[in-house]
C-alpha cells in the first residue's frame, strides 16, 4: 500500500489566501454588490462554516463590509490599496493643483480628507491669504465619519445601509463631538436637501463654518471630500454661496483627474 504523502506545511496557509481572494472577487463580480453567506459559501464551493470564518476575517480587515441586511460589500481597505498600488491615480497628488487653486480664489484654509473604514482621514490642508488660517485639522487627523464638513459630505452621499453600518460602529464615539445618533441623521437628511453640499457650524471647532463637498469615483461612490472652513464671520450668506460654486468646480476638476476623464473641446 502506497503511503499517503505528507502535506506540506505551507499548503494550508497558501490555500487560505487562495481561498479569501476566491471570495473578494465573486463579491466584487456581484452585480447585487449585497451578497449573503450561503450564496457566497455556494458560489466558491465552500461549506458554510468555513466561508463564515474567512468572511468574518475579512471585515475584520476592512477588505470587506457587513451591512444591516446581512450582506457582504467590499471594505474600504481595498481603495487604499488600490490608490497605493496606482500611484498615478493616487488622490492626494492628482488634486494638489486643484486645491491650492482653490486657496488662492477664497483665501481660506482648504482640506483634503478621504474615507478610512469608519473614519476620515485628512491628507491634505493648504491656507490660503486671509489673515485668520483655521487651523481645523492636520494631515493624519482622523475623525469618525459624520464629523466635520467633510466627513458628513463623504457619509451623506453612501447608501442608508452602510450608513446604518457605520454609525452602529461610531456610535459611543459621537458624544465627544456633541452629537448622538438621531442629530447626525439630520445632518445627513440636511446635507442631502442641500444638493450633498455640507455645512458644519461649530461642530469640528468652535466658531468655525465649514463647506465640503464630496468626490466621487467611477461607481459614484463618495471616497474622498474637500471643504474650506473660515471663521464663522467671515462666512456669510453670499460668501457661503460663492465657496460652492468654487468647491463644486474643484470636485469635478479632482474627479475627472482621478478617475481618468478628460474634458473635450
Amino acid at each position: 500500500m502506497r503511503k499517503k504523502p505528507k502535506e506540506n506545511k505551507h499548503s494550508i496557509p497558501a490555500q487560505t489566501v487562495g481561498r479569501a481572494v476566491d471570495l473578494l472577487r465573486i463579491i466584487a463580480s456581484s452585480q447585487s454588490h449585497n451578497l449573503k453567506l450561503i450564496e457566497i459559501a455556494a458560489m466558491a464551493d465552500l461549506d458554510k462554516s468555513t466561508a463564515q470564518r474567512l468572511l468574518t476575517r475579512l471585515v475584520h480587515e476592512k477588505l470587506l463590509i457587513r451591512d444591516t441586511n446581512r450582506g457582504y460589500r467590499l471594505g474600504p481597505l481595498l481603495y487604499e490599496f488600490g490608490l497605493a498600488a496606482f500611484p498615478e491615480n493616487n488622490i492626494q497628488e492628482v488634486s494638489q493643483g486643484a486645491l491650492r487653486k482653490l486657496a488662492k480664489s477664497t483665501g481660506d484654509m482648504v482640506f483634503l480628507v478621504i474615507r478610512s473604514g469608519m473614519d476620515s482621514v485628512c491628507l491634505n490642508r493648504i491656507a490660503g491669504d486671509y489673515p485668520i488660517q483655521t487651523l481645523t485639522r492636520t494631515e493624519g487627523d482622523r475623525h469618525p465619519l459624520g464629523v466635520g464638513a467633510g466627513g458628513l459630505a463623504i457619509l451623506a452621499g453612501m447608501h442608508d445601509a452602510d450608513i446604518k453600518t457605520i454609525i452602529q460602529s461610531i456610535n459611543l464615539r459621537l458624544p465627544k463631538y456633541q452629537l448622538n445618533e438621531k442629530k447626525l441623521w439630520e445632518n445627513i437628511f440636511d446635507t442631502r436637501l442641500n444638493n450633498h453640499i455640507a455645512i458644519d457650524r461649530g461642530t469640528a471647532a468652535l466658531d468655525v463654518t465649514a463647506i465640503g463637498h464630496p468626490i466621487y469615483n467611477k461607481a459614484h461612490t463618495p471616497v474622498a471630500a474637500v471643504f474650506v472652513a473660515s471663521v464663522s464671520i467671515r462666512m456669510n450668506k453670499n460668501r457661503q454661496e460663492k465657496i460652492i460654486q468654487q468647491l463644486s468646480a474643484t470636485a469635478q476638476s479632482i474627479e475627472n483627474l482621478l478617475n481618468g476623464y478628460s474634458p473635450h473641446f
